[in-house]
């Protein structure tokens, strides 16, 4: 009969009891420890290694049950004794480096309603025989100064109704939005006000909290998305969501939550308080946040559940905000081009209807791009692998403390490397991987292929952390796949990079993309500096757009309209382009020059 065995977890010291044959990853999730498993725990990746103690000895490999089992979180099984798991800094899901916050106001129109409205009707009091009960007087009275057809007044609402009205002798602040002619009130409280922007990527989340009456930013989170433990990419989230779909909608609830309940505490608010909730994230992500079956997102004719989400209550979805709060959704425009980039081009100048063309490019696990001007938009999306996010690398960790950003070689030839607040190094992560082939690339340590000069496999950035030829094969190959994008889509329409007046880069990585450096290993042509605009997370900044403004809203489904979606697998130049920039900079490398 097989019995709970105790696992604890180091350096949080977390401990959890599960059956003996358990696996040590199921066991860290119970115990709310977060492993990174970008293989998914096919336990092909080597990112999950780490220490086991049984009964105070510790070794590289665990013996247990007569057999020899590896120090892979996700391929372990507990044995019969207690067992510590001490887990390295590049094994936990840790706070990342994100995006500095930048005031967008700038973005946002001189004047112009919110999505949610706040009136303050003088109710009359009841009448004796007057034959109207609370609910009568208040919708008529409601009515008489919103333009709509009816009113819909929830359950929660109508329930608290009666003493509202008597405590203020009828005067009350009423908060609502109007849907298809509908008014559809969320609250009738006296107190102030809250929204709340989500960008819903796929590695990271980001939240603004905002105060709704002056539409400031009053406090910024970020956090990995919980769901990377379950893979890396959207089609590994995909495959997963066929047996576990509401694991993952669970998984990203309780990061928005989390960091709603953090926000919140940082700027002193209630939940209940925030009425408003504006998302935006691709299409995956949105239809596993709302537990709806994502799998005909990757098979041919790639066909979503939806592009555009109804507005739901906020307790409907499952967000931890007022339980009437309505959700709006950014739209998407196709099955890898989803509500973030739509959401992106507020922060551009087709959101201004510019006669300039603009190419905006959003690097991350996928690279979408967009062209366009107030005459047309197109719209296309690629698969770039997770190289930028230092997935795929031996060494590669996401953006945080103690990764290496930066690699420079001296004049005697030995590496110096910068690491994320001078931290000791733990790994390099997308910014470093891009530095250190850009630096190698330059002095001649590796050639065009990007093949060591040298004959050696790998080069040693210090004790402990180096980069192989595979690394910065992978590195080659995700640049090459989002600039042979930008070139597809160009060409599909006659034009090349010397037409392009305004080149946006989005994305978090892109905040902290050396342009030089992107420019020697190829991932962005050779332009006046000058034309280059890097965004940060326009994702975030136009859902909170969308939030605070009407017009805003209704500008980004105006776009949404007007992109059309080009599907680079039918592009049969692509794969030309994508072969000829498999090589740094280029096969051409007078784009770079």
């Amino acid at each position: 009969m097989l019995q709970n065995i105790r696992v604890t977890f180091l350096p949080d010291n977390k401990t959890v009891e599960v059956s003996e044959d358990a696996l040590l990853l199921e066991a860290a999730r119970l115990a709310g420890v977060f492993i990174e498993t970008p293989c998914g725990g096919k336990g092909t990746c080597q990112k999950c290694r780490v220490k086991i103690t049984v009964n105070g000895i510790t070794s590289d490999a665990l013996i247990c049950q007569t057999k020899v089992c590896q120090t892979k979180v996700c391929q372990t099984r507990v044995g019969d004794k207690p067992v510590t798991v001490e887990l390295p800094k590049t094994a936990a899901v840790g706070d990342g480096q994100f995006e500095n916050f930048e005031d967008p106001s700038r973005y946002l129109p001189a004047t112009g309603e919110a999505f949610l409205k706040k009136i303050s009707p003088q109710i009359p009091l009841p009448a004796l025989l007057d034959g109207l009960s609370d609910a009568d007087r208040f919708s008529k009275t409601f009515l008489k100064t919103v333009n709509c057809k009816s009113i819909d007044l929830p359950l929660a609402i109508l329930a608290v109704l009666p003493e509202k009205l008597r405590e203020t002798n009828g005067e009350i602040q009423v908060y609502y939005f109007v849907e298809n002619d509908i008014a559809r009130v969320v609250d009738i409280s006296r107190e102030k006000a809250y929204g709340i922007a989500v960008d819903i990527g796929t590695t990271t989340v980001a939240l603004w909290l905002v105060d709704l009456e002056d539409k400031k930013i009053i406090a910024v989170r970020n956090a990995y998305n919980d769901q990377v433990e379950c893979g890396l990419d959207v089609i590994s989230r995909i495959n997963c969501a066929k047996k576990s779909l509401s694991e993952l909608r669970s998984r990203i609830l309780k990061t928005i939550n989390g960091l709603i309940s953090v926000a919140c505490k940082d700027a002193v608010v209630s939940p209940n308080r925030i009425l408003n909730v504006s998302l935006a994230g691709n299409t995956t992500m949105i239809h596993l946040l709302l537990g709806i079956v994502p799998e005909y997102i990757r098979l041919f004719p790639y066909t979503p559940a939806v592009f555009l989400p109804q507005v739901y209550p906020a307790a409907r979805v499952g967000i931890n905000v007022c339980e009437n709060a309505p959700v709006i959704f950014a739209p998407a425009v196709g099955s890898y081009v989803g509500g973030d980039i739509t959401s992106g081009l507020l922060c551009t100048g087709l959101a201004a209807d510019a006669d300039k063309l603009i190419l905006f490019i959003d690097i991350g696990t996928n690279g979408e791009i967009v062209l366009g001007n107030r005459e047309f938009i197109f719209a296309c999306a690629c698969s770039a692998g997770p190289a930028f996010e230092g997935g795929g690398i031996k060494h590669g960790v996401r953006a945080r403390e103690g990764a290496i950003e930066r690699v420079v070689i001296d004049e005697s030839g030995r590496p110096q490397v910068y690491t994320i607040g001078g931290a000791p190094p733990i790994g390099i992560c997308g910014s470093g991987i891009i530095s250190a082939t850009a630096e190698f690339f330059r002095k001649g340590i590796i050639d065009s292929a990007g093949k060591f000069v040298e004959k050696r496999r790998e080069y040693t950035l210090c004790e402990g952390i180096t980069i192989s030829e595979t690394d910065i094969d992978n590195l080659i190959r995700a640049k090459g796949a989002i600039f042979s994008a930008c070139q597809t889509l160009l060409a599909s329409v006659g034009l090349s990079f010397d037409n392009v007046d305004n080149f946006c880069v989005a994305g978090g990585f892109g905040r902290f993309l050396d342009l030089e450096d992107a420019i020697t290993i190829g991932l962005l042509p050779r332009l006046g500096d000058e034309k280059f605009s890097f965004l940060g997370n326009t994702s975030v900044i136009g859902a909170y757009l969308t939030l605070v403004s009407e017009e805003r809203r209704a500008k980004e489904h105006e776009l949404a309209g007007k992109i059309t979606y080009v599907d680079l697998s039918n592009e049969s130049q692509y794969m030309d382009h994508y072969t000829a920039a498999l090589f740094l900079p280029h096969t051409d490398r007078r784009l770079f020059e």
